[in-house]
């Protein structure tokens, strides 16, 4: 492997591009928009989100990830990142305040300050780093890339030189003489200091309970014109360390280490992912590193729950049902049935969450998991119609199937939500067997939900996954899948539903 560049990519070159990425297509059908949202949530990098937006396709590099993710889940060393980028953050902010400010001195004042945070930050962790045991290839290879750095002479020479930078700017003092509207300004020299004095003189009315009358003074970025103009005159004063301070800031304009500021933005995709995830581990909910196998078709997964859904179960206090689901041997396509609010898009989501933050090297929401990785998902979703397309819903939905069908290979994921619901149910059931053949002679895994239990029994390549009710109560959704041939009644009871035949509605009825 070439010298450490990412943290995130095995090969740097994967990451080219990655601030001009805009989210796939599936994001929003599988709720990966929400999920990617509360994640990249409050992190100061705005761009964050894009990393989310760009797959691996290689096992050996969701392989890299993963143990960084492991490393990062041990206290000692998350903290001691999360300590860098926090003085990292430190830096940006002053940067990004030099760069707001329009009076030169002040800029270079900022400037200074900014260099010093990056020393503060880069120093500590390459010391601590070298006392800690890790297990990730990459944050090694970071680490001796750290170390090579801070013990180089570009960073040595630049510590020396803030440091006697700041320590020559500490020994400017000046005293201001006020009189009427004149300000003038002169060495310090010796004369006298009436502030202790000052200090005493009221010191007795600290101890005596009074109203608090300090007005809070706002800070504001820009000097005024006084203490610009005073500003002014102790450079005047002290030409020689204003001298330097300009040529510090011209010399080390571009001290940042590229390679350190790449790993200071990428590493905080693993913390925003962790920091997100704690919140359902915490819960009870549990993630695991799914092993990533070559084998097509090759999918299983235990206690796996849809994570959009999760966050709000999680926020409000109740109970996930989380579920088993599994592909082997011939098989390809789940096709999942069952009743109405039953959960059968929220399964479909979850298999298709999954199988993307597989692609991503992240833990995935289940307690063990086996996947491939496909070369892209695509789902197909109910959609509003539309005047734009000049064609009807059952014609769109053709179209887009169509289009799908054209672009997926074997090594594709397709996922299919009661599609082709608005005609009748022949032709659903003609056009759905149809599109289920196409997908089982293209070969590639597909999850298929639908109200027509025939299509479950299709070919040897379907598994049929049913949604259970209440063994006492049918109405009941228990939300729970269970791997068994469609018992023939989900279409039934979503003709009851849709014109008021439900069990619930007849009962109150009769009682009438």
């Amino acid at each position: 492997m070439a010298p450490f560049k990412s943290i995130l990519f095995m090969y740097p070159d994967a990451g080219t591009g990655i601030d001009e990425l805009t989210a796939p297509e599936c994001f929003a059908d599988l709720y990966l928009d929400q999920i990617v949202n509360d994640v990249v949530r409050g992190n100061a990098d705005e761009h964050l989100d894009r990393y989310f937006y760009r797959p691996l396709l290689e096992t050996s590099a969701v392989t890299y990830r993963h143990d960084v993710f492991r490393d990062l889940e041990r206290d000692d060393v998350r903290a001691l990142i999360e300590a860098f980028v926090g003085g990292m953050r430190t830096m940006r902010q002053r940067l990004d305040r030099a760069g707001r400010l329009w009076h030169r001195l002040q800029r270079q004042g900022w400037f200074v300050s900014a260099v010093e945070a990056f020393c503060d930050a880069a120093a500590p962790l390459r010391d601590e780093l070298a006392r800690t045991s890790l297990s990730s290839h990459g944050l090694r290879e970071f680490a001796d890339y750290l170390a090579s750095y801070v013990d180089g002479d570009r960073f040595r020479m630049l510590v020396a030189e803030i440091g006697d930078m700041q320590a020559e700017l500490r020994k400017i003092r000046y005293v201001v003489h006020i009189d009427g509207l004149k300000v003038h300004v002169d060495r310090y020299d010796g004369q006298p200091d009436y502030s202790l004095e000052i200090a005493a003189t009221f010191e007795r009315f600290a101890s005596e309970t009074a109203k608090d009358y300090h007005v809070r003074m706002k800070d504001f970025p820009e000097m005024n014109h006084v203490e610009e103009q005073v500003l002014q005159c102790v450079a005047k004063l002290y030409p020689e360390q204003f001298k330097r301070l300009e040529a510090f800031c011209t010399q080390h304009r571009n001290y940042l280490d590229a390679t350190i500021a790449r790993f200071d933005r990428e590493v905080n995709f693993y913390l925003s992912y962790l920091t997100f995830t704690r919140r359902f581990t915490d819960a009870g909910l549990r993630f695991s590193y799914p092993n990533i196998t070559d084998d097509q078709g090759s999918i299983f997964a235990e206690d796996a729950f849809d994570l959009a859904l999760a966050a709000t179960a999680v926020n409000d206090g109740n109970t996930l049902v989380c579920n088993d689901f599994r592909l082997e041997g011939p098989e390809r396509v789940f096709v999942i049935t069952g009743p109405n609010q039953g959960g059968k898009t929220t399964l479909a989501r979850t298999i298709g969450q999954l199988a993307y933050l597989a692609t991503l090297g992240c833990p995935v929401p289940a307690s063990g998991a086996t996947l491939t990785l496909p070369d892209d998902i695509y789902t197909h979703f109910e959609r509003q119609e539309t005047l734009a397309t000049l064609h009807g819903k059952l014609d769109n939905e053709l179209v887009r199937i169509h289009d799908i069908l054209s672009r997926a290979t074997p090594a594709s994921i397709i996922v299919m939500n009661e599609s082709f619901a608005s005609t009748t149910v022949d032709d659903s059931l003609q056009i759905g067997a149809e599109v289920l053949e196409r997908i089982i002679a293209l070969g590639c895994v597909a999850v298929y939900v639908t109200f027509l239990d025939e299509l479950a029994s299709l070919h040897r390549a379907c598994v049929s996954m049913v949604a259970e009710v209440e063994h006492d109560d049918p109405t009941k959704r228990t939300f729970k899948f269970t791997r068994r041939p469609a018992d023939g009644l989900a279409y039934a009871a979503a003709l009851a539903d849709k014109y008021g035949l439900a069990r619930d509605v007849l009962v109150r009825r009769i009682s009438q």
